[in-house]
């Protein structure tokens, strides 16, 4: 398989590298991808595929009939883009402000664009014994897009999915997974503090919601540093807190919010009780109440071991096996792609960019030249899986 990327970066390499720019120009956020999706089915167009729109809303769900009647393998990308101004200085920037492809949803899409078709070509789909199902998703960032498209059926009929995800701090080039948990579960949480307000001058007379909630900011990170077993991984962050009109003025009531990660199913739903008895200790303690709104949104990102080592294997067929990499811990993060592996075996795999600006910021960037390699990633995976 040395020589896919080769034929890929030859065949199609050019066209996916406009598609991804096109797509990055144009920054669409959640199920709103409306102009995402036409470009998607554009670049399509002319391919032996059978194609579903308007999943998930604005998702796009294209199948190839191999030569074989074999099983059905998956291969997911996400579409949407962040609510974050870009400041990459890029020729093909985001021509909207306060939108920007900042976690290389524009790279997955054109990866997947162009497996499609390399594996449309007749000397590669006569070697496919099944279907492929190419999924196109929205709302991968907060809205659980994923979840819709199970919901929609996506899910039924298929044996194994697979998704790649672009990762900088790997080695460029470089494939990692691994069999388990490989994303975090990723929950949020808001919670309102009330006290009474009153004159900056008199505190006395007023219980300050925001020296509450500082205190309660403090003692959540005590659920992790002394609750927690330290070799279980979980993480309890503020992300917002907000109080207050004016500087003389003791505000009655403040906000916060913030997200919680864990690995383990039982830590999970264990930590939202703590967070709201310890919450109303703190603040009872200081004439106070705490209200606790907590939302369970992403489960833990599984991987199933069998998919996981294909993956693997395939990687280092085509990239050496210096750069196949069996990681030995989840990430934090977290990734609805969760939802499709809580109904089928499968497998997500970074695909590393090297030391660039992270995901989430507004400098965040890559080398193009990592889209053939991932094309090439997903066409091998979709070959090997269907190979029998």
């Amino acid at each position: 398989m040395q020589g896919l990327v080769d034929e890929v970066r030859g065949s199609f390499g050019g066209e996916i590298t406009t598609l991804r720019r096109d797509i990055h120009r144009e920054p669409e956020l959640g199920f709103d991808t409306e102009k995402t999706a036409r470009k998607v089915l554009a670049a399509l167009d002319g391919l032996p595929l059978e194609i579903e729109t308007g999943v998930a809303q604005n998702g796009i769900v294209a199948t190839l009939q191999g030569a074989g009647d074999g099983p059905t393998i998956a291969l997911r990308a996400d579409m949407d883009a962040l609510p974050i101004h870009e400041e990459t200085g890029l020729p093909f920037s985001s021509g909207t402000d306060g939108k920007m492809h900042a976690c290389g949803h524009d790279g997955h899409t054109s990866m997947l664009v162009g497996a499609a078709k390399t594996l449309s070509q007749d000397s590669f789909r006569g070697r496919l014994n099944g279907k492929v199902k190419f999924v196109f998703q929205p709302a991968e960032e907060g809205g659980g897009g994923g979840r819709v498209m199970v919901e929609e059926g996506v899910a039924e009929g298929v044996d194994q999915i697979f998704a790649l995800h672009l990762w900088p701090g790997l080695p460029f080039g470089t494939a990692a997974t691994k069999a388990g948990p490989i994303m975090a579960a990723a929950d949020k949480f808001e919670m309102e503090i009330k006290g009474t307000g009153g004159h900056g001058a008199m505190p006395h007379l007023s219980a300050d919601a925001i020296v509450v909630a500082a205190q309660i900011a403090t003692a959540l990170q005590t659920l992790v540093s002394r609750e927690v077993d330290p070799v279980q991984p979980a993480v309890v962050t503020i992300g917002e807190i907000g109080a207050g009109s004016a500087f003389n003025i003791i505000p009655e009531t403040a906000r916060m919010g913030g997200t919680v990660r864990t690995i383990d199913d039982d830590l999970r739903r264990r930590l939202p009780e703590r967070m709201e008895q310890l919450a109303k200790g703190v603040a009872r303690g200081m004439r106070a109440d705490a209200e606790l709104d907590y939302t369970f949104s992403y489960p833990v990102t599984r991987n199933d071991p069998e998919a996981a080592a294909l993956a693997l294997r395939v990687a280092a067929s085509l990239f050496g096996e210096e750069r196949a990499v069996e990681t030995a811990h989840p990430s934090m993060g977290g990734e609805d792609f969760a939802f499709f592996l809580e109904k089928l075996p499968g497998a997500y795999v970074w695909l590393g960019i090297g030391d660039v600006s992270g995901l989430h910021t507004p400098q965040f960037q890559f080398d193009e030249e990592i889209l053939p390699q991932g094309a090439a990633l997903l066409t091998a995976i979709a070959l090997e899986a269907l190979s029998g």
